[in-house]
């Protein structure tokens, strides 16, 4: 009975290592997915500037005398990039929060499972302890043979 407890408390702490290792995993799989997803907003903020900027440039080619619908797409071209570096800054705000607020949650279950192990090895000590004081003893009352039959 006593191997079948050890057995079973062996597996449930690589059991809580293994969970612990996917959670730290699954943490940098999603930081990677977000530092993906913002490099695509960027590229395509960038993008679309490109083409703001290309109809400024057409509007000027097309009519350069009509500074009224130049300036007018002008403020739109410069009204979106602000717009879009905005919402570029708020992307990597609420990714950084997320990104904190998972390796707080990791970093608190693993300190969780180690205070737990603490907790029943100090528990569990005084026994471990006992058995091999009666260990021990009995070994010198065999003279020192009975651990090497086992």
């Amino acid at each position: 009975m006593s191997t079948r407890t050890r057995e079973s408390a062996a597996d449930r702490i690589f059991d809580n290592i293994v969970e612990r290792q996917t959670s730290v995993f699954d943490a940098v799989r999603s930081g990677n997915e977000r530092v993906h997803r913002f490099n695509r907003s960027l590229i395509e903020g960038a993008r679309q500037s490109t083409r703001d900027w290309a109809e400024v440039g057409r509007a000027w080619v097309n009519n350069p005398t009509d500074l009224v619908s130049m300036y007018e797409t002008a403020s739109e071209a410069i009204g979106n990039s602000q717009a879009r570096s905005l919402a570029l800054v708020r992307e990597w705000a609420e990714d950084t929060v997320e990104a904190q607020r998972e390796s707080r949650e990791v970093l608190r279950q693993s300190l969780g499972d180690v205070r737990e192990v603490v907790q029943r090895v100090q528990e569990g000590a005084p026994e471990l302890l006992e058995r091999a004081r009666t260990a021990i003893a009995a070994r010198r009352a065999n003279g020192g043979t009975a651990g090497a039959e086992s």
